[in-house]
């Protein structure tokens, strides 16, 4: 497997997953991520994770596709 296949692979992990995990439970993705020291999100910033985890399935999809057609090689 070549570099830019492995790194194609790693970020289409890190965007779907991080995506689908912001979309489903935000609070939980922030308390992670803080490593526990934000306990919950402000409603304001309960709306920007749910649009960051769609910009993160958005790339993750564009990722899926170009990986499918064989861009990256």
């Amino acid at each position: 497997m070549s570099f830019e296949r492995f790194v194609s692979f790693f970020a289409l992990v890190w965007f779907l997953g991080g995506g689908l995990w912001l979309l489903i439970s935000p609070n939980a993705f922030v308390k992670f991520a803080s490593l526990g020291t934000r306990p919950s999100l402000l409603p304001s910033q309960l709306n920007k994770a749910r649009i960051l985890g769609c910009v993160g399935l958005v790339i993750g999809l564009i990722i899926v596709l170009e990986l499918a057609n064989g861009y990256i090689r």
